[in-house]
């Protein structure tokens, strides 16, 4: 005769089985840890997951808290994607009412029918950098032909698509480099560190973020070449949210920075720097898609958007 064994556990024990499955729950369907406030408006604000979602949280829930204190009845909820490919599913779905794109991403999300109504700023820093460690630093671009080198991602536009489209401007075709994809913005700055790699390609705003945080390191390290820049990451609002709000939503974090009654430390990346735009604003984005496309080849991940 067999007997079933009930197994039970204390409210702290099942806490912490909870807490570890948390990650996985995050993965699945999103990182979405606001709760919803009965008779609040909530809107769902998509952010590109250049990071883990508890970093995207951790960087911009302040953001929405702000938007939150400054629009009273409504509330602004932060979702993050598994990876770039959930992400603009969801863009493409309609998913989210405002998201913040990457440039590339900010043109697709128009045929799905958004609208851009204010981008991060400055656009100095969206412009890639290749970097290598000091004491074998190439003293021209060529000298990488053959050479193993690591990037973020073959979407990242600052951080991949950039550094290659100036290596190639520079003689340097992306088929004689032997390209590593790495994952993450600060796994590529590392990687190079350790010597793994000749060089890496990052950007102004997280080089800038990993330097002030690991100066020893950084003395250790060269920014070779810097690649011109583009219009930085966009906002956008879908097209049934009334302009009144995306209007309101712009102008409030066109003023963020500049709020003197603002905690500005705690923004570790400088992610509170917004201002006015258009869908007018990504045209230079859309003439390097082009011209990325016909020199290298676009990754899978992006495509051209309808003509406009």
């Amino acid at each position: 005769m067999t007997k079933d064994i009930v197994v039970v556990m204390s409210r702290p024990l099942l806490a912490l089985v909870l807490l570890g499955l948390f990650p996985f729950f995050c993965l699945a369907q999103g990182y979405r840890p606001s709760g919803t406030a009965g008779g609040q408006e909530v809107y769902v604000f998509g952010v590109h997951p250049y990071s883990t979602p508890q970093s995207l949280f951790e960087a911009y829930e302040p953001i929405m808290q702000y938007l939150e204190r400054k629009l009273p009845g409504k509330r602004f909820q932060v979702e993050a994607s598994r990876d770039y490919a959930d992400f603009e599913a969801k863009l493409a779905a309609r998913h989210f009412h405002f998201a913040l794109p990457n440039p590339a991403q900010a043109l697709l999300s128009l045929d799905a029918g958004y609208r851009v109504i204010a981008k991060m700023t400055p656009d100095e820093d969206f412009r890639g950098l290749i970097v290598a460690r000091a004491d074998r630093a190439p003293a021209a671009a060529k000298e990488l032909a053959g050479k193993a080198l690591c990037f973020p991602s073959a979407s990242a536009v600052a951080g991949t698509m950039l550094p290659l489209m100036y290596l190639h401007d520079s003689g340097v075709p992306a088929k004689e480099l032997r390209i590593h994809y790495v994952g993450s913005q600060f796994s590529s700055i590392l990687n190079a560190y350790a010597g793994d790699f000749a060089a890496c390609g990052s950007t102004v705003r997280f080089w800038r973020a990993w330097s002030r945080d690991n100066p020893d390191k950084a003395r250790e390290m060269k920014v070779l070449w810097r690649t011109p820049s583009l219009p930085h990451n966009a906002v956008v609002a879908r097209d049934d949210i009334p302009e009144s709000l995306s209007g309101r939503v712009a102008a409030t974090l066109a003023g963020m920075d500049q709020d003197k009654e603002l905690d500005q430390n705690q923004f570790l990346i400088d992610q509170q720097h917004f201002e006015p735009a258009s869908n007018a604003t990504y045209r230079p984005m859309l003439e390097f898609l082009r011209r990325y496309d016909e020199a290298i080849g676009l990754p899978p991940q992006i495509r051209l958007p309808k003509a406009r």
